[in-house]
Formats: C-alpha cells, structure tokens, sequence
C-alpha cells in the first residue's frame, strides 16, 4: 500500500522511454491521474465510463509502441476500506509475471 500512496505522490517526476512510452502519451497518463486524485479531494465519484476509456487509451498505446509494454490495470478496496485504481506498465510480460519494479506506476484513490 505504500508503494501505490508513493506513486499517488512522485507520478510528476516519471520521462519518457523512447519508443516504449512517448512524451505525449505520458503527459497524458500524469494529467488523467492528476484529475482523478482532484476528484477525489472535492468528494467526486470515478466512475467506470472514464476507467475504460483510459483503458481503451493505454491499449491503444500498447499497440502503437514500437517496442510494446505491457499494462496492469487493477481497481481494489484495500485493508484501511479505501477504493484505489491503479495502473501499472511494465517493459515486458515476463516483467509482470515476475513481479518486477514497474516502469511507471500511477494511482489514485477513488471517492465512494
């Protein structure tokens, strides 16, 4: 759990890997989670419609990049009953298999 509140927190110091993550790409990614960690700070609920749309958006990605990545989306309750989405990329599927560090690490908690 501390894992993701760090990531809540250091997303804004995440670079660009060429040809894996693109700037635009990751600017993206920083300004989606910076609004859905504001939403959840004026009590605004996140709904399902806006997590599948980045997930439409991370796949799509996914597939562009020239050398790929892979991605773990994951929304939760953890053991304090706060909700979380999170979202994981890491350079490879043997990567995540192994539960390797993530390349990036986004996070946010979610207002019930």
């Amino acid at each position: 759990m501390d894992k993701l509140r760090m990531a809540e927190a250091n997303y804004k110091s995440y670079t660009p890997i060429n040809g894996v993550v693109e700037p635009d790409f990751l600017e993206y990614l920083k300004e989606t989670f910076r609004k859905w960690q504001q939403y959840h700070e004026e009590g605004v609920t996140l709904g399902s419609r806006e997590i599948a749309k980045l997930s439409n958006v991370v796949e799509g990605a996914r597939i562009n990049s020239r050398f790929g990545f892979e991605k773990f989306a994951h929304r939760f309750t953890d053991e304090e009953g706060e909700e979380w989405f999170s979202l994981m990329i890491y350079k490879n599927r043997e990567e995540m298999e192994i539960d390797a560090e993530p390349l990036y690490c986004f996070a946010s908690r979610i207002h019930r």
